[in-house]
């Protein structure tokens, strides 16, 4: 079995989580999907740059952040195995990225034209379900960040970090999930403190 064929047949499973795709549905998508690794610290897509592609992510983490006019960046999400990613308004309206989508690990991915996807989810039922399963997670998720960022104090809104994330949280630095936050990281340093969950990566405070 070749490289991407293995890719296949984990991403199937992972998708199986969100929808089950019947095998005329499966074998019909086969073709249309291209393996694509990045390295870390690659980006799969940068911000001013258009995209037409999905990226299904077979393996590894991605996050996906904005930079302002200083060079600041601030973190918008973090993605892990079995997610689709892109940018939804560069692929509905053509124009560039808003954002760029980096790998923090070393990824494994199946990538897959958007037309070629909507072709698939006109002729079959199952890809039209996981499109609007994944437009339903993507709406869900923006709304409980809004949410959470004008009701609850930072320390909760790690909490929830934690809760949402427990998969990949591990994984990823803390001084990104700072920025996810909306908090320094030596802020983030006291609180993992006072939760009693300091680490190699912590700064030191005073």
């Amino acid at each position: 079995m070749t490289d991407s064929a293995v890719q296949q047949e984990r991403l199937r499973m992972l998708l199986s989580r969100i929808v089950t795709i019947p095998d005329p549905a499966w074998e019909a998508a086969r073709p249309l999907f291209v393996s694509r690794p990045f390295g870390a610290a690659a980006h799969l897509v940068e911000a001013g740059v258009s995209t037409e592609t999905l990226f299904f992510l077979t393996e590894g983490l991605v996050r996906f952040y904005y930079l302002d006019a200083q060079g600041r960046e601030y973190n918008k999400s973090f993605a892990g195995e079995g997610l689709v990613v892109t940018s939804v308004s560069s692929l509905v309206t053509g124009t560039p990225s808003p954002f760029f989508i980096q790998a923090l690990l070393p990824v494994r991915s199946l990538a897959m034209g958007y037309r070629d996807y909507l072709g698939l989810a006109e002729s079959f039922p199952a890809w039209r379900q996981l499109q609007l399963r994944l437009l339903e997670q993507l709406v869900i998720k923006k709304e409980r960040r809004e949410a959470d960022f004008l009701r609850l104090p930072a320390a909760e809104r790690y909490r929830q970090f934690l809760r949402e994330h427990a998969a990949i949280a591990d994984a990823i630095p803390n001084y990104h999930i700072a920025s996810y936050l909306g908090i320094t990281e030596v802020a983030l340093s006291r609180i993992r403190r006072r939760l009693k969950l300091t680490g190699v990566n912590d700064p030191v405070v005073g």
